[in-house]
């Protein structure tokens, strides 16, 4: 696969447009050169709409090749979407129906991630004849909530690493269908419950380099199964950061870790976005205690866990006594 283009995928509506074009400068700026193959599906966009942000980027960067693919509602069965998940969420389950059949692979990435490494470690990753690699999510805590057991693997579904020949050849698109029209009411997580049911034991996980959650930088090492050392090295340096949860960098980027990254890459790819800043006194409080997680993350977990225990048992999981 060293000889192969990167086969990107992307999935795009109105609310991410902006972020994907991040997602995909910050991937730019940090594999100069390579062949990237990108595919953006979008959800109620026009082609000017994309164009106005991808455009620019492919200008730069002559080695990208860019597809937009329209996303049609009506290829979709009838699936719950929320406030926060809106329907481009299924486009990874139906991914087979927008990439080339040429690639045998497809990374597929969440459009609030920045990248910040070169990814072909992780794209000629060997995946045991596993359908994909996936990293493990650590703040999944009611997996009992969708018949696993509290310590089964569950893996976060914002960076995918696809066997498009496994995915096609075991009918995973179906499967995970089948989930979905079955149970999407019972799942809090819809389609990254879906793919983690559907998949059971088909799934190679990845190192937490690769899908590194801002809130991890929280936890002790041993919440990520890493020893301390490994871990410095890893909150220092991410290789993929993905901003998960409501608090994004963009709404409110004081209390969310690697926000800086984020605007950063926005700031030289010309995508205009800048951080909201704290407003009120609890903003600002909020702001110190992210400086202060950031700064002293032994201690703050210490007086988290005393002052407030339940809310210590939310934000460091299950093993937060660790």
């Amino acid at each position: 696969m060293t000889d192969r283009p990167i086969c990107l995928l992307l999935c795009i509506d109105a609310a991410y447009l902006r972020q994907a074009g991040i997602t995909l400068a910050s991937i730019l700026e940090s594999n100069p050169g390579k062949p990237i193959d990108v595919t953006l599906v979008g959800s109620g966009l026009t082609h000017a709409q994309v164009d106005s942000v991808f455009a620019p980027l492919g200008a730069r960067h002559p080695a990208l090749r860019l597809h937009f693919r329209a996303m049609d509602p009506a290829a979709l069965p009838d699936l719950p979407v929320t406030r926060q998940f809106s329907s481009s969420i299924y486009t990874r389950i139906l991914l087979d129906r927008f990439i080339d059949r040429s690639h045998t692979r497809v990374l597929y990435l969440d459009a609030d991630t920045v990248v910040s490494a070169d990814l072909t470690p992780l794209w000629n990753a060997d995946l045991h004849g596993a359908v994909l690699g996936a990293v493990r999510d650590p703040f999944r805590l009611d997996l009992d909530a969708i018949g696993f057991a509290p310590d089964e693997p569950y893996f976060n579904s914002g960076v995918l690493l696809i066997d498009m020949e496994r995915w096609r050849a075991l009918d995973c698109e179906a499967r995970v269908l089948d989930v979905l029209v079955r149970e999407a009411h019972r799942l809090p997580w819809m389609d990254q419950d879906a793919l983690n049911l559907a998949l059971r034991g088909q799934v190679h996980f990845l190192s937490p380099r690769w899908n590194f959650q801002p809130r991890c930088a929280d936890v002790p090492a041993g919440f990520l199964g890493l020893d301390d050392a490994e871990y410095a090295a890893l909150r220092a340096n991410p290789s993929i950061v993905h901003y998960t949860t409501s608090h994004k960098p963009w709404n409110a980027g004081f209390r969310v870790h690697y926000s800086r990254a984020f605007f950063s890459v926005a700031r030289r790819a010309g995508l205009g976005m800048a951080p909201a800043r704290p407003k009120t006194v609890a903003d600002r409080v909020l702001q110190a205690k992210t400086w202060l997680r950031w700064h002293f993350p032994g201690p703050f977990r210490t007086l988290r866990r005393i002052a407030k225990p339940e809310s210590a048992a939310l934000m460091y999981g299950a093993r937060a006594g660790q």
